[in-house]
């Protein structure tokens, strides 16, 4: 056997052990990574519904929500919500009343830059949507912020793939109505 194949043997044994290590790895932390996200989720649910029960999931309502879930009989909605944001895909989770006034709103998961758009991961950041969505709309755009500009100086992108996020959520609470 020549120097060439004995390395790339040795090279494709040590690539199939890592892969086997890894696939065994995934095996055991897989369940442990759903059962802390549906903790967060359940975490989030309770805070967003003002201590209103949610109802049953429902998967795929509209497009850029992943699912929702009613709020007593006719009161609003809990939304899962798709936004994109410079890091990437992020998911929102806001509640909304039943005329499409945010109630409150968190960032569940993202890839934004740290310092910046990870700002939006506190909860007080969240606190600029809420109260619009029905007389006052979602504010999209700095400008519309006023006073809370400065909150989210510097993550541009982060803020608008949420504000586009909520204001969709907004609008698709506005179409369903009492639903």
């Amino acid at each position: 056997m020549n120097e060439m194949t004995d390395k790339a043997l040795r090279l494709g044994a040590i690539g199939a052990v890592a892969a086997l290590l890894l696939a065994l790895m995934n095996t055991f932390t897989e369940p442990v990574i759903a059962e802390q996200k549906a903790q967060k989720l359940n975490s989030a649910l309770t805070v967003l519904s003002g201590g209103i029960q949610p109802g049953r999931e429902e998967m795929a309502p509209a497009p850029g929500i992943a699912r929702r879930w009613p709020l007593g009989a006719g009161e609003g909605w809990i939304l899962e919500l798709d936004a994109v944001g410079y890091g990437g895909p992020m998911t929102v989770v806001a509640s909304f009343t039943s005329k499409g006034e945010v109630m409150a709103a968190r960032l569940m998961a993202n890839s934004e830059t740290v310092g910046f758009g990870k700002n939006a991961e506190d909860p007080t950041y969240m606190d600029i949507f809420v109260g619009s969505g029905q007389s006052v709309p979602v504010p999209v755009t700095k400008t519309a912020l006023g006073d809370d500009a400065d909150v989210v100086a510097g993550a541009t992108v982060t803020f608008s793939g949420i504000s586009a996020a909520i204001a969709a959520g907004s609008k698709a609470v506005q179409e369903w109505g009492g639903q």
